[in-house]
C-alpha cells in the first residue's frame, strides 16, 4: 500500500515537472484584458494566441510594450481592422512570435528590420487586405524559418528579381488579387527548394510567367486571369506539379504538347475559358497521371476524344455547360475504363447512342441534366447499371414512354437506399405536353405489358455502394489539397 502511495507521488511530481516544461516551452499564461486592451488573449496549447482588432497604431504600440515586459513567447499574434500603415524597424523587438497576422491595416510600407528580431522564430506571416504596392524583399530575407506568406487583397503590380531572397525554408506564397502584370524570370530566385504551392489567381497576368527555378513545386494556381494562349514550354521545369489550375482566363485553343513537361500532374482545371478547339496531342506527357480534367464551362461542341484517348487513368471528365449537341458512338473508346465521373450536364445534347457507354466499365456518377434528351433507353444505360451509384437526366424534355419504366424503377431504388439533402425532380412530357414526375408513372396507364415485376425487379437491383450519400443535383469531386 505504502509502496503503491509512494509510486503515485512519483508520477504526480514527474508530470508536475514535464507539465512546468510544456508551460516554460509555451511561454507565460495570458495577461489579463485591462493591461494588453484593446486587444484579447487566448491561452492554447501551445502559447498564448493574442488578437487586438479595431485598433488604432497607439493602442497596438501601447500593448506591445506591455506584452515585451511581461511575455517573451506567443504562438499567435494578429492585428486585424486596424490602423496601422507602417511597420516601423524593431516593432517587435523583445518578442518571440510564431505566426504573424497583420490583415486590414492600412499597412503600405514595412520598414527594413521590422521584422528583423523575429528571424529565428516566425513560421507563418499574413499581411493580406493591405496597401502593398511591392513585395516587402528588405523585411523577409530575414526570416529564415518562414514557411508560408500570404499577400492576397494587396496592391502588388510587378514581383522583382529575387523578390522572396533569403526565404530559405518557404513552402507556400499566396498573391490571389493583387494587381499582377509582370513577372521577373528571376523573381523566385533564392527561395530553396522547399516552395510547393503558389497561388497567383485573380491578377492581371496575360500569359503564364517563367517559374522553372520552383521545381519542386506541386500546386498553381493562375486562375482569373488574362491568359490567352499556353505555349510549349509554359510550364518548363515544372516535373513537380500535381495541380494546375487554369479556370477564368481567356484560353481559346490547347495547342499540341502545351502540358508535356508536367509529367507527374495529376489534376488539371481549364474551366470558364473560350476553348474551342483541342489538338490530338494537346494532352501528351500526361498520359500515365492525369486522373481529374475539368474542361466545363467552354465552347467545344463536340467530346475531344481523340485527345483524351492517351489519358490512361483518367477519373473524372467534365464538360459541363459547353456546346455539345451529339455524342458519337465512339466518344469514350479506347479511355473509358478508368473513368467514374462524367459530367455531360448544361449542354444541347438531343440523343443517345445504344452503344454510348459500352466502354465505361467503371462509372458511377453520369451527369446529363439540362440538356435536349428526349429519350433514354435501358438498352443505352445497359453496360452501365451494374456500376453507376448516381445518374441524373433531370431538366430534359424526355417524352413520358414504357422505355423510360427503367429509370422509374432506378429512381425508386435510389430514394429507398440512399441519404441526400436535395432530390432533382425527375420528369417527362407526357400527353397535352403535360409535365409528369417519373416516379409516377403507371405501365397501366402507358400500355407496357412487356414490363412485367421481373424485369422490374432486375432494373431496380443495381448494386451500389454501401452508405453511400449522394446528391443528384450537385456533384462538387475535386481533389483535396
Amino acid at each position: 500500500m505504502r509502496t503503491g502511495v509512494m509510486r503515485a507521488v512519483v508520477v504526480m511530481a514527474a508530470m508536475a515537472v514535464l507539465l512546468g516544461e510544456a508551460k516554460t516551452a509555451a511561454g507565460v499564461a495570458c495577461l489579463s484584458a485591462e493591461m494588453i486592451a484593446p486587444c484579447t488573449c487566448k491561452e492554447k496549447s501551445r502559447g498564448p494566441s493574442i488578437a487586438c482588432e479595431n485598433a488604432d497604431e497607439a493602442q497596438i504600440i501601447r500593448s506591445l510594450s506591455v506584452l515585451k515586459k511581461n511575455s517573451t513567447m506567443i504562438y499567435r499574434l494578429m492585428f486585424r481592422s486596424s490602423s496601422f500603415p507602417r511597420v516601423h524597424d524593431y516593432t517587435f523587438l523583445g518578442l518571440d512570435v510564431q505566426h504573424l497576422t497583420m490583415s486590414r491595416t492600412n499597412i503600405s510600407i514595412v520598414e527594413e528590420s521590422s521584422l528583423r528580431t523575429l528571424a529565428q522564430t516566425l513560421e507563418t506571416l499574413d499581411l493580406s487586405y493591405n496597401n502593398l504596392h511591392t513585395v516587402p524583399t528588405a523585411a523577409l530575407e530575414h526570416l529564415q524559418n518562414l514557411s508560408f506568406l500570404n499577400l492576397n487583397y494587396n496592391m502588388i503590380k510587378v514581383l522583382g528579381q529575387a523578390a522572396f531572397s533569403g526565404l530559405r525554408a518557404l513552402e507556400r506564397v499566396s498573391l490571389y488579387d493583387n494587381q499582377m502584370q509582370h513577372i521577373e524570370d528571376t523573381s523566385f530566385s533564392g527561395t530553396g527548394d522547399k516552395l510547393f504551392r503558389l497561388n497567383l489567381g485573380k491578377n492581371h497576368l496575360e500569359t503564364v510567367p517563367n517559374l522553372q527555378a520552383l521545381t519542386n513545386l506541386q500546386v498553381l494556381t493562375l486562375s482569373d486571369n488574362h491568359i490567352s494562349s499556353l505555349k510549349v514550354g509554359s510550364f518548363k521545369g515544372l516535373k513537380m506539379l500535381d495541380m494546375l489550375m487554369l479556370e477564368n482566363n481567356k484560353i481559346q485553343t490547347l495547342e499540341a504538347n502545351v502540358f508535356s513537361e508536367l509529367s507527374n500532374l495529376n489534376s488539371l482545371n481549364i474551366k470558364h475559358n473560350h476553348i474551342s478547339n483541342i489538338s490530338q496531342y494537346a494532352f501528351s506527357g500526361l498520359e500515365d497521371n492525369l486522373e481529374w480534367l475539368e474542361l466545363g464551362h467552354n465552347r467545344l461542341d463536340h467530346i475531344p476524344s481523340h485527345s483524351l484517348r492517351t489519358l490512361n487513368n483518367l477519373r473524372q471528365l467534365d464538360l459541363d455547360s459547353n456546346r455539345i449537341v451529339e455524342v458519337a458512338e465512339d466518344a469514350f473508346e479506347g479511355y473509358g475504363d478508368s473513368i467514374k465521373f462524367l459530367m455531360l450536364n448544361r449542354n444541347k445534347i438531343k440523343s443517345i447512342l445504344p452503344m454510348t457507354f459500352f466502354d465505361l466499365h467503371s462509372l458511377e456518377w453520369l451527369k446529363l441534366s439540362h440538356n435536349d434528351l428526349t429519350q433514354l433507353s435501358e438498352d443505352t444505360v445497359q453496360p452501365i447499371l451494374d456500376t453507376l451509384t448516381m445518374i441524373d437526366v433531370s431538366s430534359n424534355p424526355l417524352k413520358c414512354a414504357c422505355e423510360l419504366m427503367w429509370l422509374r424503377s432506378w429512381l425508386e431504388a435510389f430514394t429507398r437506399r440512399e441519404t441526400y439533402k436535395s432530390f432533382s425532380q425527375h420528369t417527362c412530357v407526357g400527353e397535352n405536353s403535360r409535365i409528369q414526375d417519373i416516379l409516377e408513372l403507371k405501365t397501366e396507364r402507358l400500355g407496357c405489358p412487356e414490363y412485367t415485376a421481373d424485369t422490374r425487379a432486375i432494373a431496380m437491383s443495381t448494386p451500389v455502394v454501401p452508405s453511400l450519400t449522394v446528391c443528384l443535383t450537385v456533384v462538387a469531386l475535386l481533389p483535396q489539397l
